[in-house]
């Protein structure tokens, strides 16, 4: 005898399989580092990038429900709807057991929100193995430096301001570049390679560094710096703010210093290697 299709072992086995990929999608999304530092070093687990990841993350999620929605009202609804009668009539000759889980279904949500323990202690966990996936070596000249095409690109400290020269020199390197417009990232993903990788074809690294003066330097605006080096003094500014310096243009390098609580000797070393690249 020929056996029926099972649609009740279908969506049974679909569900289990959409709330395993949302349990492992969500567990590597919460360890993940940040978009900046995974766009732009192409960090990937078991196989995929963050993007790939958070898309898995939505469809699987996106499954889950629709699977959710015909288990509960097309294959069981009978059992479903007089489950739900005789609970809710239970619920309610039983007030305390339904307002403490309406409590606690609160509690979270005003906890998540207003970053009340535990809830915060989770969170910021969360955020802490994040950022360890971070270091100088990984972080982008300017904040998502990968969405910039290369138009915007050659307006960036040292990079001489005309993006054809840009991509000659991808070219020159056996990079394929159709499109001025084309972003870092659409580069590299076309390529096969990180973001990181192809800036480092336009800007290789120098055995020379540039020195700021000894003398006077903490009188010295951010301003003054990028003028005197010949590059973008917003662009300086955009990469400090990177590390956690806030500053305008405008001031001067010892009151950026005190105001960030670095020392003078320590700003003057990410200066000399921002407007060395």
């Amino acid at each position: 005898m020929k056996k029926t299709f099972s649609w009740r072992v279908f969506i049974s086995f679909g569900l289990f399989i959409a709330f395993f990929m949302l349990l492992i999608s969500g567990v590597i999304l919460y360890i993940s580092p940040p978009g900046r530092v995974a766009n732009w070093t192409d960090w990937r687990m078991i196989g995929l990038t963050k993007t790939g990841w958070q898309n898995q993350h939505i469809i699987f999620g996106f499954a889950f429900a629709l699977l959710s929605v015909f288990h509960l009202f097309f294959i069981n609804w009978k059992s479903f709807l007089s489950y739900l009668k005789s609970k809710t009539t239970e619920g309610l000759k039983k007030p305390l057991e339904l307002f403490t889980i309406l409590l606690l279904s609160l509690l979270f949500g005003f906890g998540t929100s207003f970053k009340i323990q535990p809830f915060s202690t989770i969170i910021n966990f969360g955020k802490g193995v994040s950022n360890s996936w971070e270091s100088k070596e990984q972080q982008a000249p300017v904040p998502h430096a990968e969405l910039m095409t290369l138009t915007e690109l050659s307006k960036q400290p040292g990079l001489g301001g005309d993006p054809e020269a840009l991509k000659k020199t991808l070219e020159n390197a056996g990079i394929v570049v159709s499109s001025l417009d084309l972003t870092l990232a659409d580069i590299a993903e076309a390529n096969n390679m990180p973001a990181k990788k192809v800036f480092e074809l336009l800007v290789p690294a120098e055995s020379g560094k540039k020195q700021l003066p000894t003398q006077g330097l903490g009188q010295k605006t951010l301003q003054q710096i990028a003028d005197d080096a010949g590059v973008s003094a917003v662009s300086l500014q955009l990469a400090l703010k990177q590390k956690g310096i806030e500053t305008e243009t405008g001031t001067p390098l010892k009151t950026i210093a005190l105001n960030n609580n670095i020392e003078m000797s320590e700003l003057r070393k990410i200066l000399e290697t921002m407007i060395s690249r």
